[in-house]
């Protein structure tokens, strides 16, 4: 049988603790990579990452060779996965070029030891079943380039795409895109036996809300198994998460709830924000956690009024969140670029090489709710806002630097609406789709102080956090912490230092430093040392 790797390590900029250059990168990998025994972390996949990042061509067979040097055999002991450009979004010659280096590597890794290195590569924003096959296409293109020019032969599909589904609707919607490439497959005379499939809990939750990412995430793992086993596919769900609750939660004081809440998932990303912020000791115990307790058959039982519940719970909590985002979002952009940069990435600029993300599309969603008032709601939110949408990471850190962790944004106005339509029953049926829920809630509590974000952000969105934070205590019986008595005194102290400054820096309030430059400086500094009291940057 296979071998599914149940952590994969990724590239994500989300740590506070240090700048990994691209040049540290493939001993990061060795590190990562290596058995525990060895004093690495024994995590047993690597993505590098091509997507949105000045990742150098070579780095993919500069660390599978380096990997192979040291006795460990890609493709058997562990695994080395890429993650490549979407076409859609970066030029295609920068997808072209990622998938030129892993043909390139596993000719070179086959010299090597007689073994396809790369079997697979990670493609980000896919919606549809079509995309995964034009993508499967194009790499099979190059691998006939590859075997026109070179004296080794590799067949067609010896790297296989896994779909990265990112978006709520995308997800709530996975059996529609497995079942249409699984078609056309077939009718290629290929027949799917296996398939590997990656759910975005980060991208999906700065789009639609924390609540709403979660809820098509589980429906996601949900259809994805039951549609596996109605057509004999194995399929092996890959959850990409964060530490922070907003992105997934997945730390060694939580990775319980993890199981519980994502029941069905066979490997889990181990982000830099664990690795570097959390540290080498409870990264290995979250890693041999997740060896030990993931094969497991843990199962979730979702009937059809289960999910459209579920789907109704996500257009009442989208509708909120959205409300509140497109009032923040121009401010969140402007703090996002005082945010550590902790990887070298490409522009967000929509000019020449750039890596871009959109608002969220609310008419997809409202398709997936039964309520026609609820349907209008949707409808009548403008999303028509100009401006350019950061990277969850530091849409993320720019709001916990804000005061205002995003984790709320939405929640409570959404429980009320529940609690209203369905009772009490509709609440407790909510926690058990989300069983998380609350301590995610009260983690990101601790790191909340809506004063600080007084005269930065709109104060009609202001308000809205504050309701959505004192309903949200209410009615999930969560003890309020008062800021003045927040037990992480340092953090509130840093978190209200940062305010003159951020203000001086929208223009609202006359220069502090003669030097722009020490401000932005002491601002950075205070930024990331909050980072690492939370346990990551974004």
């Amino acid at each position: 049988m296979r071998k599914i790797p149940t952590s994969l390590a990724t590239q994500h900029p989300d740590n506070a603790d240090r700048y990994i250059t691209v040049q540290q990168e493939p001993e990061e990998a060795f590190h990562s990579l290596s058995s525990q025994s060895k004093g690495g972390l024994g995590i047993e996949e690597i993505m590098i990452d091509f997507e949105g990042k000045l990742t150098p061509y070579h780095q993919t067979s500069q660390i599978t060779l380096g990997l192979i040097q040291r006795g460990l055999i890609p493709g058997r002991d562990i695994f080395v996965t890429p993650r490549i450009p979407n076409a859609k979004k970066e030029p295609i010659f920068r997808q072209l070029m990622s998938i030129m280096s892993l043909v390139e590597t596993n000719i070179l890794a086959y010299k090597e030891m007689q073994y396809i290195a790369i079997t697979e590569t990670i493609v980000p924003m896919i919606e549809s079943g079509s995309e995964v096959i034009q993508i499967q296409e194009r790499i099979n293109s190059v691998i006939e380039l590859g075997n026109k020019n070179y004296d080794i032969q590799f067949p067609m599909n010896s790297i296989r795409v896994i779909p990265l589904i990112e978006s709520v609707p995308a997800l709530v919607n996975v059996d529609s895109i497995l079942e249409e490439y699984a078609r056309d497959l077939m009718n290629k005379g290929v027949e799917l036996q296996d398939l590997r499939l990656m759910f975005a809990r980060s991208d999906s939750a700065m789009s639609y809300g924390m609540v709403s990412s979660v809820l098509a995430v589980v429906i996601a793992i949900d259809h994805s198994l039951k549609w596996g086993k109605l057509n004999n596919v194995n399929v092996a769900p890959i959850l990409g998460c964060g530490s922070l609750p907003f992105r997934g939660h997945l730390t060694l004081e939580n990775i319980d709830s993890m199981y519980s809440t994502y029941a069905g998932i066979k490997t889990y990303t181990i982000q830099s924000g664990l690795r570097y912020d959390h540290g080498d000791s409870k990264t290995k115990k979250v890693v041999n956690s997740l060896k030990d307790n993931i094969h497991v058959d843990l199962k979730r039982h979702f009937s059809l009024s289960d999910i459209e519940q579920m789907k109704e719970y996500i257009g009442i909590f989208t509708q909120y969140y959205m409300a509140s985002f497109i009032k923040l979002i121009n401010t969140v952009e402007k703090i996002s670029q005082t945010i550590p940069k902790n990887r070298d990435r490409l522009s967000s600029t929509k000019s020449g090489l750039e890596y871009i993300r959109e608002i969220a599309n609310l008419e997809e969603i409202a398709k997936l709710v039964q309520s026609e008032t609820l349907k209008k709601r949707l409808l009548s939110i403008d999303t028509n806002v100009h401006c350019t949408v950061p990277r969850a990471i530091s849409f993320t850190a720019a709001l916990y630097t804000l005061g205002l962790p995003p984790e709320f944004i939405g929640v409570g106005r959404g429980l009320k609406e529940i609690l209203t339509l369905f009772g009490r029953e509709g609440i407790e049926q909510l926690l058990l789709y989300y069983p998380q829920l609350k301590n995610d809630l009260i983690f990101a509590q601790k790191y909340l102080n809506t004063r600080v974000s007084r005269g930065i952000v709109d104060e009609s969105v202001r308000l809205e956090y504050i309701e959505d934070y004192e309903l949200a205590c209410e009615i999930l019986e969560i003890q309020k912490i008062e800021n003045e008595l927040n037990e992480d005194e340092f953090y509130h102290t840093l978190l209200k230092s940062t305010r003159p400054i951020i203000l001086h820096l929208m223009g609202r309030q006359k220069d502090l430093f003669e030097d722009s430059q020490e401000e932005q400086k002491i601002l950075n500094e205070w930024i990331v040392k909050m980072g690492k009291i939370r346990g990551s940057l974004g």
